[in-house]
C-alpha cells in the first residue's frame, strides 16, 4: 500500500466528500435521544463530519511527529527512543542525516560484535540489537518506507544505512523465524502473550518477504534448515488467513488491556500498509475497520467499557494513540511507545466516527454480545507458547442505555482459560455523562496478597442491567493467585452515595448504581470511595457481590430507581443466588463455584435458560452483526452500511 503525500490526501478528502454524498444521503426511520428527533438530524452532516475528522486526525499526527524530533534524545530512552526519532525524523523528511547516522551506528555495532546466533530476545533481555522488543515494528516500519526502491518516500536511508539495518535484521530472523510455527494449525498458537506473539510473527514475515527480493539473501538458510524465500511464502499463507480467523472467532485475548493494547496494534497497520501482498494489506484493513468499529460501539467517550483482561479500569495510555485517529477535541492525542501511527495513513471507517461521535448517547437501551478468545487448549512444549481454542467459552457482555454501559465477560469458571485471558479481568459500569469532566465507573478492584498479577480472581454474569460476580477461592488448580479481596470503586464526578439495608445506592443524577455484598456486609476505605467486603475469610473466600444498574430512561428519579429495588426478590443460599428483578419479568440464578469441585459446577441460569457462551452470532448489537464462521460482518450505524468481507481479496 503507497503511503500518499499530504497534497494527495487533500485531493483524495475532496473526492471522497463528493463520493459519501452522493452515497449516503440516505435516512432511516429510527428516533434518537430524548428529543425524539428523527435519525436523520442526529446523523445530519456526516459526510462533512468524517472528512473533517480525517483532516484533523492527519493534522494530529503531524504535530506528534514533530514533538517527537524536538527532542535531543528519545523516549524511552536509549534504543527504543532512537527508533521512534529517527522514524518521526525520516518520515517528516528533516534531520534526515542525523537519522541515518543513528540508525547505521547502532546496526554496525550489533554487526560488528559479530553474533553467530541471536538468543530469543524479550522485552527483560532485548540483548545487543538495534532494537527493542516492541519498538522492532517500528524500525521494520523505517526500512520499508524510506529504502532505495520503496512505493512510500524511496532513497530517504542512505545506502550504507539501508544495507546494515537488512544485515541485523537478517541475523535476527534466521533465528527466530520457524516454519515449524506459521503452518495451517497455527492460526491461535500464541508465541507467548497475545502482544509479545504480534512482535515476533508479524516481523518474521516482513524481514523475510523483504528479504525475498534480495539476491543476497533469498537462499539464505534460516536455522530451521529452510531458505529465506520458503520462510516468506509460509508466512505469507499464515498472514492472509490470520485477519479471517480473528475475525471469525474473537478479536481480541487481551480485551482492553490498560498496559500491552499499544504493544499489540502497531503490527495490525504495519501489516496493512507494508506488507508486499494485497490480500494481506486488504484484509489487514478491514480488521483495522472492524477492531475501530468494535471498540467505538463499547467505549464511552473514548474509554473502552465491557468485560477485560489485563486490565485495571481507569485510564488507558492506549486512549491517545485511538485518539490520533478519532481525533476528539480536547483529548490528549499521540503515542507514547511507538510513532507506528502517526506515520500511517489509515483512516477511520466511517462507521467508527459515527459511533464516536454521534450514536450516542444511546436512544434505548440494547446490548452488545461479542464473542472472545481466550479458552486455553493446551502449552506449548516450552511451556511459553499457548494453544487456544478458536471456539473459546468467552463472551464479552455489555449492557448500553442513555446514561450508562455495564459490561462483562460471560465465562466458565470451571474451564482453563489462558494467563492473559483470565489475568486482571475488569467488569463494571461506566456513566455516560458528556457533560462531566472525566469519565466515571464503578468497577472491580483485585487486592493482591502475594507476588506476581492476579490470576483467576472472580467470576461473572450478567443479564441485561444486573451484573453479579463471586471471588474464586485460591487453589493450584482452577482455583485463583495472587488475590486478595474483591472491591469496588465508585470513581464518578459528583456520586451522590446513600446506604440502606445493606445496600449501597450510588448515582450521579442521571444514572443509578445499587451495590450489595451478599456474604457478610461492607465496608469503606478512608476516601470511601472503595467498597471492600466486611468479612473477607481469606485466601478461601468464595464471596459475592450483585450490581444492579438504572437511569432515568427507566426510572423517574434516584428515589423512584431505590423504591423499585424493594419489590425485587433476592434470596441467597450459601450455594446460590436467586434474583427476580424488573417487576419480576427477569430472573438470574447463580450457582457457587466450588474450586474443589470443578467438574460438578452449574453454569449461571438467565429466565430458567443456561447462559450460552458459544452465541450462534460472534458479533450481536445493532451495529455489528455476523454468525459464526461467517466472512461477512454487517455493519449498520445511521445512514452508513456496508459488509466487511474477510473472503475477499481486494
Amino acid at each position: 500500500m503507497k503511503i500518499e503525500s499530504l497534497e494527495q490526501i487533500g485531493d483524495r478528502m475532496r473526492r471522497l466528500l463528493k463520493f459519501l454524498v452522493g452515497i449516503f444521503m440516505t435516512s432511516a426511520a429510527s428516533l434518537v435521544h430524548a428529543g425524539k428527533l428523527p435519525e436523520s438530524d442526529r446523523f445530519s452532516g456526516h459526510e462533512k463530519l468524517v472528512v473533517e475528522t480525517h483532516a484533523a486526525s492527519l493534522r494530529l499526527r503531524e504535530s506528534s511527529l514533530r514533538e517527537t524530533i524536538v527532542r535531543k534524545e528519545g523516549w524511552p530512552r536509549g534504543t527504543w527512543g532512537d527508533n521512534l526519532w529517527c522514524l518521526a525524523a525520516l518520515c517528516l523528511n528533516e534531520k534526515t542525516d542525523e537519522a541515518n547516522a543513528r540508525l547505521l551506528k547502532r546496526a554496525n555495532d550489533f554487526i560488528a560484535s559479530k553474533p553467530e546466533h541471536v538468543a530469543e530476545t524479550s522485552p527483560e533481555d532485548p540483548g545487543k540489537l538495534p532494537w527493542t522488543f516492541f519498538s522492532i515494528t517500528d524500525y521494520l516500519r523505517i526500512l520499508y518506507l524510506f529504502h532505495a526502491k520503496s512505493p512510500h518516500f524511496p532513497g530517504r536511508l542512505k545506502p550504507e544505512t539501508e544495507a546494515a539495518m537488512k544485515e541485523s535484521l537478517w541475523l535476527w530472523v534466521r533465528a527466530e523465524s520457524r516454519l515449524a510455527e506459521a503452518g495451517p494449525d497455527d492460526q491461535f498458537l500464541l508465541l507467548g502473550t497475545e502482544n509479545h506473539d504480534l512482535n515476533r510473527r508479524p516481523p518474521c514475515y516482513l524481514i523475510t518477504a523483504f528479504l525475498r527480493d534480495d539476491p543476497a539473501y533469498c537462499e539464505r538458510k534460516l536455522e530451521d534448515g529452510h531458505s529465506v524465500a520458503e520462510h516468506a511464502a509460509a508466512h505469507t499463507r499464515y498472514f492472509r488467513e490470520w485477519p479471517r480467523s480473528r475475525a471469525k472467532n474473537g478479536l481480541w485475548i487481551e480485551v482492553g488491556s490498560n498496559t500491552y493494547q499499544k504493544y499489540s496494534w502497531p503490527a495490525l497497520f504495519n501489516l496493512h500498509e507494508l506488507s508486499p501482498d494485497p490480500v494481506i494489506r486488504h484484509r489487514f484493513g478491514l480488521l483495522l475497520d472492524l477492531a475501530f468499529i468494535e471498540e467505538a460501539q463499547i467505549s464511552v467517550s473514548g474509554r473502552r467499557g465491557g468485560g477485560q483482561s489485563r486490565a485495571e479500569g481507569g485510564r488507558n495510555s492506549f486512549d491517545s494513540y485511538k485518539n490520533l485517529l478519532f481525533a476528539r477535541e480536547g483529548k490528549p492525542a499521540g503515542s507514547t511507545h511507538s510513532r507506528v501511527i502517526e506515520t500511517s495513513r489509515y483512516q477511520l471507517p466511517a462507521a467508527a466516527i459515527l459511533l464516536d461521535r454521534r450514536a450516542f448517547p444511546a436512544v434505548s437501551p440494547f446490548a452488545i454480545r461479542n464473542r472472545v478468545l481466550g479458552q486455553l487448549k493446551t502449552y506449548g512444549a516450552d511451556g511459553k507458547a499457548q494453544l487456544i481454542a478458536s471456539n473459546s467459552a468467552l463472551v464479552n457482555y455489555a449492557w448500553r442505555t442513555p446514561q450508562y454501559l455495564l459490561g462483562s465477560t460471560l465465562q466458565n469458571p470451571a474451564l482453563d482459560y489462558a494467563g492473559i485471558s483470565q489475568q486482571k479481568r475488569w467488569c463494571g459500569m461506566l456513566f455516560d455523562d458528556p457533560s462531566a469532566p472525566k469519565v466515571g465507573s464503578i468497577g472491580v478492584v483485585i487486592e493482591k496478597d502475594r507476588s506476581g498479577r492476579p490470576q483467576h480472581s472472580f467470576w461473572s454474569v450478567q443479564h441485561e442491567n444486573v451484573l453479579i460476580l463471586q471471588r474464586i477461592a485460591n487453589r493450584k488448580e482452577g482455583g485463583s493467585y495472587s488475590t486478595g479481596k474483591i472491591s469496588l470503586c465508585f470513581d464518578a464526578p459528583g456520586l451522590e452515595i446513600t446506604e440502606h439495608e445493606g445496600w449501597i445506592f450510588a448515582s450521579n443524577g442521571k444514572a443509578f448504581a445499587a451495590v450489595k455484598f451478599l456474604d457478610g456486609g461492607h465496608q469503606w476505605d478512608k476516601t470511601r470511595t472503595v467498597a471492600s467486603p466486611a468479612d473477607f475469610t481469606g485466601l478461601k473466600d468464595t464471596g459475592r457481590i450483585l450490581l444492579h444498574a438504572g437511569d432515568l430512561s427507566t426510572h423517574r428519579s434516584f428515589e423512584q430507581f431505590r423504591e423499585s429495588l424493594r419489590v425485587s426478590s433476592l434470596v441467597m443460599t450459601a450455594d446460590k443466588v436467586d434474583y427476580r428483578f424488573a417487576g419480576g419479568t427477569q430472573h438470574i440464578e447463580i450457582f457457587r463455584y466450588d474450586v474443589a469441585a470443578r467438574d460438578s459446577f452449574r453454569l449461571p441460569h438467565i429466565n430458567g435458560t443456561p447462559i450460552d457462551l458459544h452465541p450462534a452470532a460472534v458479533y450481536q448489537s445493532p451495529f455489528l452483526n455476523s454468525v459464526t464462521n461467517s466472512d461477512r460482518i454487517t455493519v449498520t450505524v445511521g445512514p452508513v452500511q456496508q459488509v466487511l468481507d474477510f473472503g475477499g481479496d481486494s
